[in-house]
């Protein structure tokens, strides 16, 4: 324990803990003075502002850490946000108040992927539609179609797409990608083809978003780009909030029946809009490193970075 003796520990991601206190024995053991999330939810910049004064570190969720929040902070010199998305803290402010910011970016990776496959399953079959219409009483059986020899469009090739691409091989499907940072080896290697963004929305059958939140990316589908996709295209976001223009898509899948969507991430959360009432979208509440064992993980590491930038600096 050096340095760490009366060090104010803010964990404002609600969950931290609850499935395995491994992460959080490391930190009480490190001496820490610990103040978890009171709310049980992503706060609220008021919210932020009243639990971040006297903070020393901070294990962060995603809620928004602009200029106003950090600087309450006068004593914080480490954020570790839970998770790879990084898109709500503010670098410029976090450096010029001299906070390091560090993320935990490989955790996620098997969980998101094995969720977006999940998704790309129960659309495709109509198994959670199917499920309520049981529960409601009705017998009503609805004829979905194969995953098998479908083309699949990737919007980013980064580590959570890629093993999306090894969950799918049994599949037998087409894979294009788009992304222009592209590892070229991987998609020689797995036979992807690289292709642009045009060509992605016309050709695909099923399209689903790795790719992180820029302002360059805000509401990249839209409906220019929604107008160019299959009138029967399964559309699939587990990656940020705020690159789907969910007004646009909305639209899009009431015009259009046999297209379908899968939303995880949402522009505003908690998510109560139009496309929750939709009968062809499926929507899960940011669930997406929810996996007991990949949660761990991320709990873990964030744990580990904290206490090695107080011990070691």
């Amino acid at each position: 324990m050096i340095h760490s003796t009366m060090k104010k520990i803010l964990i404002t991601t609600s969950s931290f803990g609850k499935m395995n206190k491994e992460p959080l024995e490391m930190l009480k053991k490190e001496g820490y003075d610990i103040q978890l999330n009171p709310y049980g939810k992503t706060l609220t910049v008021e919210q932020s502002l009243e639990l971040m004064q006297g903070v020393d570190g901070m294990i962060a969720g995603t809620e928004v850490l602009n200029k106003q929040v950090l600087s309450v902070a006068g004593d914080l010199k480490y954020l570790c946000r839970l998770g790879a998305g990084t898109d709500k803290v503010d670098f410029d402010a976090a450096k010029e108040l001299g906070i390091k910011v560090e993320n935990t970016p490989n955790a996620h990776v098997k969980p998101v992927a094995e969720l977006t496959l999940g998704a790309i399953l129960s659309l495709a079959r109509h198994i959670h539609v199917s499920d309520a219409e049981l529960k409601n009483g009705n017998w009503n059986k609805q004829m979905g179609f194969l995953l098998h020899g479908k083309i699949i469009g990737l919007m980013g090739l980064g580590k959570v797409s890629k093993h999306l691409v090894k969950l799918l091989k049994p599949f037998e499907v087409k894979i294009l990608a788009y992304d222009p940072y592209i590892d070229k080896e991987f998609a020689r290697n797995n036979n992807i083809e690289v292709v642009d963004e045009k060509d992605l929305y016309q050709q695909s059958n099923i399209i689903s978003l790795h790719i992180p939140y820029t302002k360059e990316n805000h509401h990249l589908i839209n409906k220019d780009s929604l107008g160019l996709m299959k009138d029967n295209v399964m559309l699939l976001n587990a990656s940020r909030g705020g690159l789907i223009d969910e007004e646009a898509l909305s639209e899009f899948l009431t015009s259009n029946k046999e297209a379908k969507a899968y939303l995880d991430t949402f522009e505003k959360e908690p998510y109560d809009g139009k496309l929750s009432k939709l009968d062809n979208v499926l929507c899960t509440p940011h669930i997406g490193s929810y996996a007991a064992e990949g949660r761990f993980e991320m709990e873990k590491e964030a744990a580990e970075k904290l206490i090695n930038f107080f011990n070691n600096g």
